[in-house]
């Protein structure tokens, strides 16, 4: 399996392990619910930085600042209640991915690639909407 796409499903372990401690576990003085969250906005934000290095010979304005809107909705979900966050950021992993997909389109991304994204994508989905239904259903 190629690093990068180890890398992607590895990914997906803090995820899986904050709800597997469920709501009232806490590590530190942090609850699952406030990890989970967090990580999530890193890794929103770490995907819509990859958006960059998409074709660098050439300037994507639009693209830079697409970027930087879902690093800052990232961010922004770190301020509000987390069953709000949690639905912000699995409705920003579904837009960044709809979005990165136009983009491969056009650029012909590697098919294995979007395919990944795709998946990793749909799984952090549906681990966001367990978490809200388990947290706050």
């Amino acid at each position: 399996m190629k690093t990068w796409k180890a890398l992607g499903y590895l990914g997906l372990i803090p995820f899986i392990v904050c709800l597997y401690l469920s709501s009232e576990a806490e590590f530190w003085g942090i609850s699952t619910k406030q990890a989970f969250v967090a990580y999530s906005a890193v890794i929103l934000s770490f995907i819509a930085g990859t958006i960059w290095r998409r074709d660098v010979s050439t300037h994507h304005d639009k693209r830079y600042i697409i970027s930087n809107i879902f690093s800052l909705i990232a961010f922004a979900s770190l301020l509000v209640a987390q069953e709000v966050a949690l639905i912000i950021l699995a409705l920003s992993f579904m837009l960044l991915f709809v979005y990165e997909n136009s983009i491969g389109k056009q650029h012909k991304l590697p098919t294995d690639y979007m395919n990944m994204r795709f998946w990793l994508t749909q799984i952090v989905v549906l681990l966001h909407i367990t978490g809200y239904f388990l947290w706050f259903g």
